[in-house]
C-alpha cells in the first residue's frame, strides 16, 4: 500500500502523455489538407511543447493555448503562405479541443462517481487504480474519437482548402470565434476564482455549472460550424461569379470567331462572284499577247485565293477559325503547333461547347510551354463509336502538382481565387455530355484528354 500514490502517479502521467501524443496526431490530421510541406511537423511541435510544459514543475497558464500558438508558428515557418488561414485553423483547433473535452468530461465524471469513488473502491485501492486507468483510457479514447469525427466534419464543409482568407473574411470568422473565446475565458475565470476562494471545484458544489458549460460548448460548436459553412457558401458564390465572367468572355470570343467565319466566307463569295470578271481580264490580256501582265494578274489572283482558303480545316467553320487563330498565335510565339483535329459532325455536340474546351485547353498549354527550350502543342481528336475524345498535349517547364481532391493541377498564380477556372469549365462541359477529363503527366509533358459521349 505504501506505493499506491506512485501507482496513481504512473497511471495519471502515462495517460496524459499518451493523450498529448494523440492530440499531436490529431493536429497533424487537421492541417494536412491545408498544407503542402511536412504537416506532420505541426503535430510533433505541438506534442513536444505540451510535454515540456507537463514536465515543468511550475504551473503554466493556459498551456494548451501556448501549444497551439507554437503549432501555428511552425505552420507559418513550414509554409509562408495562407497565413490568415493558418491563424483561423489554429484557433478553431484550440476551441474545438476545449468543447470536445468539456462535453466528454461529463462522461468521465459519471464513471468516476460510479466506479472510482464508490465505497468498495475506497477499500480496495489497487483495484481502484486499475479501474482508474481503464476509466481514463475510455475517457481520452472517446474524446480523441469525437475530436477526429469533428475534424472530418470540418474537412467536409471547408471546401476551398487551398485558398487564403482575406482580411475581411478573417474578421467575419473571428467575430464568431471571439464570442466563443469570451465565454471560454469567462467559464475558466469563474472556476479558478471559486477554487481559489472556496478550495473546492465549483462543479462539485454547483452541478448546474457543468450543465451550463456543456450547453454553451455545444451551441458554440454549432455556431462555428455554421460560420464556416456560410463562409464557404460565400466563396462558392464568388467563384461562380468569376466563372460567369469567364464564360461571358468566352461567349464574346465565340462571337468574334463567328464574325471571322462570316468574313472568310464573304471573301470566298466575293472571289466567286468576281471570277467571271477575272476570266474576262485574263482573256483580254492573252488576246493582246501581254503575257507579263497576265502572269502578274494571275499571281495576285492566286494570292487572294490562297489567303481566303488557308487555315486549318476541321469540318466546322467555327473550330476552323479558332484553331487557325491559335496556330497563328503559336507561330508568333515560336511554338510548334500540330493539329489533327476533326469536328464530330452530325452529333448532339454544340460548337460552343467545343469552343470552350479548345480555348481553355490551348490557353493553358500556351502558359505551360513558357520557358521550354523547344515548346510544342499538339491538338487532336477522334471518334470511336459513341465516344468522342479530344487530346491536347504540350511540354512543360515547371513541376505540375495535382490537387488530391479535384485531380486538377493547382494554379501557380498568386491570386488563386481568381484563377484556375479553365480546367474546371472543361470538366463541366465534359460532364454535360456524360463524360470527364483525364490528365496524365510525366517529367516533361502534360496531356489532357477530354471524353464526350455522343448520340
Amino acid at each position: 500500500m505504501e506505493y499506491i500514490d506512485m501507482y496513481w502517479g504512473i497511471v495519471s502521467h502515462s495517460t496524459v502523455i499518451l493523450n498529448y501524443v494523440l492530440e499531436g496526431w490529431l493536429f497533424y490530421r487537421f492541417v494536412k489538407p491545408f498544407m503542402k510541406n511536412k504537416p506532420h511537423y505541426v503535430g510533433i511541435c505541438y506534442t513536444v511543447v505540451m510535454l515540456l510544459f507537463f514536465c515543468i514543475p511550475q504551473e503554466i497558464t493556459y498551456p494548451n493555448l501556448q501549444g497551439v500558438l507554437v503549432a501555428w508558428i511552425s505552420m507559418c515557418l513550414l509554409e509562408k503562405r495562407n497565413i490568415r488561414q493558418k491563424a483561423f485553423l489554429a484557433t478553431v483547433m484550440y476551441l474545438f479541443r476545449w468543447m470536445v473535452y468539456g462535453v466528454t468530461l461529463v462522461l468521465r465524471d459519471i464513471m468516476f462517481a460510479v466506479f472510482i469513488n464508490s465505497s468498495y473502491m475506497l477499500n480496495h485501492p489497487i483495484f481502484q487504480v486499475v479501474t482508474y486507468a481503464f476509466v481514463e483510457m475510455i475517457y481520452y479514447g472517446i474524446a480523441i474519437c469525437v475530436m477526429y469525427f469533428v475534424i472530418r466534419m470540418i474537412h467536409k464543409v471547408y471546401v476551398n482548402k487551398k485558398e487564403d482568407i482575406s482580411g475581411k473574411e478573417l474578421l467575419l470568422l473571428f467575430a464568431t470565434m471571439m464570442t466563443v473565446m469570451t465565454g471560454y475565458f469567462t467559464f475558466n475565470f469563474f472556476s479558478n476564482v471559486y477554487i481559489k476562494d472556496m478550495q473546492v471545484y465549483i462543479w462539485d458544489v454547483h452541478p448546474g455549472y457543468t450543465f451550463l458549460r456543456v450547453i454553451y460548448q455545444t451551441v458554440s460548436f454549432a455556431t462555428i460550424l455554421i460560420a464556416i459553412v456560410i463562409y464557404q457558401k460565400i466563396k462558392e458564390k464568388q467563384r461562380e461569379e468569376q466563372e460567369n465572367i469567364l464564360l461571358t468572355e468566352q461567349i464574346e470570343n465565340t462571337q468574334k470567331h463567328i464574325g471571322e467565319v462570316e468574313k472568310l466566307y464573304g471573301d470566298i463569295r466575293a472571289l466567286k462572284h468576281d471570277m467571271g470578271n477575272h476570266i474576262s481580264v485574263v482573256e483580254n490580256l492573252l488576246a493582246k499577247k501581254e503575257s507579263d501582265e497576265c502572269e502578274k494578274y494571275l499571281a495576285k489572283l492566286k494570292a487572294a485565293f490562297v489567303e481566303s482558303a488557308e487555315g486549318i480545316k476541321t469540318g466546322n467553320p467555327v473550330t476552323d477559325v479558332i484553331l487557325t487563330l491559335k496556330q497563328k498565335e503559336a507561330a508568333e510565339k515560336r511554338i510548334d503547333f500540330d493539329c489533327t483535329f476533326i469536328y464530330p459532325v452530325d452529333t448532339n455536340i454544340n460548337a460552343f461547347d467545343i469552343n470552350v474546351i479548345l480555348n481553355n485547353a490551348i490557353e493553358n498549354a500556351f502558359e505551360a510551354v513558357e520557358g521550354c527550350s523547344n515548346p510544342y502543342i499538339s491538338v487532336s481528336a477522334y471518334r470511336k463509336k459513341n465516344v468522342y475524345i479530344m487530346v491536347v498535349k504540350n511540354n512543360i517547364s515547371k513541376v505540375v502538382v495535382l490537387d488530391a481532391e479535384t485531380g486538377l493541377p493547382e494554379t501557380t498564380k498568386t491570386d488563386k481565387s481568381n484563377h484556375g477556372f479553365g480546367l474546371t469549365n472543361i470538366r463541366k462541359v465534359a460532364q454535360k455530355y456524360y463524360g470527364d477529363i483525364d490528365i496524365s503527366l510525366d517529367e516533361n509533358n502534360f496531356t489532357l484528354a477530354v471524353m464526350l459521349m455522343i448520340e
